[in-house]
């Protein structure tokens, strides 16, 4: 082989890395040290990839079993625990926004579980930071399985959950379900007509429910002052209380729930039904909420008037 005999090395991992690399007699040793500084890189990775997933498997495992453990036993305030070291801040407020809405425990999608469930609890990867939880009401009986997807993420080096499929889409998972609300939270309220400002609002109120932390709540009720007439403010403040008088927080007017998940964006669609009056509909699984909404325009802005359903 001569200096002008040029030849293509293509160096390819599993990572996806791909280097393609030309050289003569000169320089062949210089370039089979690139290579083999490239498949120490992609083979540490790979390593430490596997590493990471397996710890995260590892630390679901360890919080499902302790979290069955203290629902058999009706530890309340372990569980609390164990949700705070396990589960991101704003997954562990939304947690009580899931079971004030379904009735069930969206952790593990039961009310109860008894000792088969605790034996027959299993965690898998699916893709990337996607797991599945698993286990059986009745160990004889294949058909009382119960499958929970889930999403874990390594936060300041620790293994944290940072989202539970709501029961109501089953099964599905992947980060292309969750993409529509990183969109929407860069949407500003746009007023330069009576659907922009419906389709906006709603857009910025329903991202705040997305990204869900700490002062969420706070985020939602400055939108609703900003943005309800006094008389929806007031119609808004006697469901919540309703709610709040059985015991439920968190009740939402403007939606009619307790919380919405970034799975349901997607189905997110609005129609004028007369001038001043719009309908938001989405899917939650197989259900679809409606929201009937009345606006009206003082002052130079436009305000929600009325809610229905």
């Amino acid at each position: 082989m001569t200096n002008a005999d040029a030849v293509e090395v293509v160096a390819e991992v599993h990572i996806g890395i791909t280097t393609t690399i030309q050289y003569g007699d000169d320089n062949l040793n210089t370039t089979k040290k690139m290579i083999r500084k490239i498949l120490l890189i992609a083979i540490l990775t790979l390593c430490f990839s596997t590493i990471c997933s397996s710890q995260c498997i590892d630390e679901i495992k360890t919080f499902y079993t302790s979290y069955l453990m203290n629902v058999e036993n009706g530890n309340l305030n372990y569980e609390a625990a164990l949700c705070e070291k396990y589960l991101t801040e704003g997954l562990s407020a939304k947690i009580q926004r899931m079971v004030n809405a379904s009735g069930i425990d969206p952790i593990i999608r039961a009310q109860d579980v008894n000792e088969d469930g605790i034996k027959t609890l299993a965690v898998r990867t699916i893709v990337g930071d996607w797991y599945m939880v698993s286990y059986l009401w009745n160990e004889k009986d294949s058909t009382t399985l119960n499958e929970i997807p889930l999403k874990a993420q390594s936060i300041d080096g620790e293994c944290k959950i940072v989202y539970i499929t709501p029961f109501e889409n089953g099964v599905q998972y992947g980060d292309e379900m969750l993409s529509c609300c990183e969109v929407m939270s860069a949407s500003k309220i746009d007023e330069t007509s009576g659907k922009s400002f419906i389709e906006s609002f709603y857009k910025v109120y329903l991202a705040s429910y997305c990204a869900m932390t700490k002062d969420t709540d706070a985020k939602l009720s400055s939108l609703r002052l900003s943005n309800l007439s006094p008389t929806a403010l007031q119609q808004f403040k006697k469901a919540e209380s309703e709610n709040q008088e059985d015991g439920l927080y968190g009740y939402d007017f403007l939606i009619n729930d307790f919380y919405f998940d970034p799975m349901w964006c997607e189905s997110l669609k609005f129609v004028q039904l007369s001038n001043d009056n719009y309908q938001i509909t989405y899917q939650r699984g197989v259900w679809t909420s409606k929201i009937n909404i009345k606006i009206e325009y003082q002052n130079g802005k436009y305000l929600i008037n009325s809610i229905s359903f």
